[in-house]
């Protein structure tokens, strides 16, 4: 998982962890191995197993998932799933509402040109080519896995408005279910749906019975801890997580993930004639969408089977979620974090089957702060979330939440350089490119790449965000603009005001300048102290440091301002 606001501890790689059940000594030779194998594959997939390896491992999951006592269903007629941000089988509501409620159903994707358009503020395109591709693997999968539960996936390229009340009168359902989102484009499109059911007449059969609309059921769905359960109201939200993650720890519980029945079918046997059959899923060409081929560094399979083959992985074949906390902050391979967040972000993994997944792995292998920070990063998931119902439109702002006013630039060049990765400070520039090739940036990255536009180079932190709008595969509204305001210092947070020494940071997460060599060809024949800061060995510097000296030695400044600001330093 990545989410950038919530590295508060610096990566040790040769700390014993000091842990709440055991003493797991982080391993010399595992973090070497890691590190060195990673510098020396041009291309690694995530997950890294064969078609059969994660066939398997999906299938023994659906298997713990299902229960022959849910086979009784007590509802008639046709229910539609509209499937979203959700793009998964297991761990559906939604898709086990409509089952339960109806005699049949119907599983819908939209795919909304809205969501292929321009960014709101600087007109960058809103979903780059590699998510792009990503959530086109998403959709065959789901199609896979829904067909292997005895249904389909209706796919139909529109405005969900317009599609889902045509679908809804061609088949005679009775209800569209689907998982409510927080945001307001989100929002706004789930009125317009429920607008456009509501001019959608159904006939009941008998005359004397009034005619009926197809409802919209929206159901929570997208968190670990449910918004139903939380112990305040959304308006009381804490505006500090240590608050909000120590209050729902000791008053919520976490709910069990759903069950399947054995079968989830059938279809409508009526109605897909009228509206031109099953439909086809786009290619990258029919979305207007170049296609960007990814060669070095990490390629993400997209998928609720490779989501759950990763999770395998990780977990249980590499055994790596008990170094979890040590690893996180690394910045190069695969292995150093989980990589879960493109999946949930796109619904294809559910946040309450990880934290399941978490339970069992300490209930059968090890119980230690790895495995809990794992849900603790989850938990800053479920907060930034719940922060967007709070603070609404006010995350998109300039101000952000606590309207701060700022002046900042839109250089056109200055935002330029640091979008492609011409800076001049590699650790910078190797972050960058690392987004734009793969899709993927590490949590700690993010927090650097960040720091240096708003701190450093003084650039209009949206134009950050709607850039990682843009590239991220894990890209989801409340935890990316949830990090920008917070790392821009207008989020909610009062204590928000944190600088990023590119000079440290480089000492202590990558030493030997093994990440920027990796990504900067340029730089690999110098000297690993020299990689950092290569001199006129490399581009020149498009501004300079606001503290500090590019220099891997911490530079002491001498004004009052520093001094009170060195606690925010990192």
């Amino acid at each position: 998982m990545v989410l950038f606001a919530s590295s508060h501890s610096s990566f040790s790689p040769f700390k014993t962890l000091a842990l709440n059940r055991k003493l797991i000594p982080v391993p010399r030779p595992l973090l070497a191995v890691m590190l060195s194998s990673a510098s020396k594959q041009p291309f690694v997939m995530v997950p890294d197993l064969t078609a059969d390896q994660t066939a398997s491992v999906s299938k023994e999951a659906f298997q713990r998932y299902t229960s022959s006592d849910l086979n009784r269903r007590n509802g008639s007629g046709v229910a539609i799933v509209w499937f979203r941000n959700d793009l998964r089988v297991l761990d559906n509501e939604a898709l086990l509402r409509a089952w339960a409620s109806s005699a049949a159903v119907l599983p819908v994707y939209c795919v909304d040109p809205r969501n292929f358009g321009t960014t709101h503020y600087f007109g960058f395109p809103k979903t780059g080519a590699i998510r792009a591709q990503f959530l086109i693997e998403c959709l065959v999968d789901l199609k896979n896995n829904l067909m292997k539960q005895g249904l389909n996936l209706l796919i139909q390229h529109g405005k969900p408005e317009e599609i889902l009340p045509t679908v809804a009168k061609a088949i005679g359902a009775h209800a569209v279910y689907a998982h409510k989102e927080t945001c307001s484009e989100e929002t706004l499109v789930e009125r317009f749906v429920h607008k456009g059911l509501q001019q959608v007449v159904l006939s009941r059969g008998l005359p004397n019975q009034k005619p009926l609309n197809p409802k919209l059921q929206l159901i929570w769905g997208s968190t670990l801890y449910h918004k139903d359960d939380l112990p305040f109201d959304a308006r009381n939200l804490p505006d500090v997580y240590t608050q909000f993650r120590k209050s729902v720890e000791s008053k919520c519980s976490i709910r069990a993930c759903c069950k399947l029945p054995l079968s989830l079918g059938p279809c409508p046997s009526d109605g897909l004639d009228e509206i031109g059959g099953w439909g086809t899923i786009p290619s990258l060409e029919q979305l207007g969408i170049h296609e960007r081929k990814c060669d070095q560094g990490m390629h993400f399979v997209g998928g609720e089977n490779a989501a759950l083959g990763r999770l395998h992985e990780y977990f249980w074949k590499k055994d790596l979620v008990k170094v979890y906390k040590e690893t996180r902050n690394g910045l190069l391979g695969p292995d150093y974090s989980t990589k879960f967040s493109p999946w949930l972000a796109s619904g294809s993994l559910s946040p309450r089957y990880v934290y399941e997944e978490v339970k069992r792995y300490e209930k059968e292998r090890l119980a230690n702060d790895s495995t809990y920070w794992v849900l603790f990063e989850l938990i800053w998931r479920d907060y930034f979330r719940f922060l967007s119902i709070k603070y609404g439109n006010s995350i998109f702002h300039i101000g952000g939440p606590r309207r701060i006013i700022s002046t900042w630039s839109q250089d056109p060049s200055l935002f330029e350089s640091w979008r492609d990765g011409r800076t001049g400070y590699p650790l910078i520039d190797a972050n960058m490119k690392e987004l734009s090739t793969t899709g993927f940036m590490s949590n700690r990255g993010r927090q650097i790449v960040c720091s240096f536009l708003v701190r450093d180079m003084g650039i209009d932190w949206r134009m950050g965000a709607e850039w990682f709008e843009t590239c991220l595969l894990d890209y989801d509204p409340c935890s990316n603009y949830g990090n920008w305001t917070y790392g821009a210092g207008v989020g909610n947070d009062p204590r928000e005001d944190r600088y990023f020494s590119i000079p440290k940071q480089a000492k202590t997460y990558d030493p030997d300048g093994e990440y920027v060599a990796y990504w900067l060809p340029e730089i690999q024949s110098l000297p690993k102290e020299r990689r950092h800061f290569p001199g006129n060995s490399y581009i020149k510097q498009i501004v300079p440091l606001k503290f500090g000296s590019t220099s891997m030695r911490p530079n002491p400044v001498n004004s009052e301002k520093s001094r009170q600001r060195s606690q925010y330093r990192r």
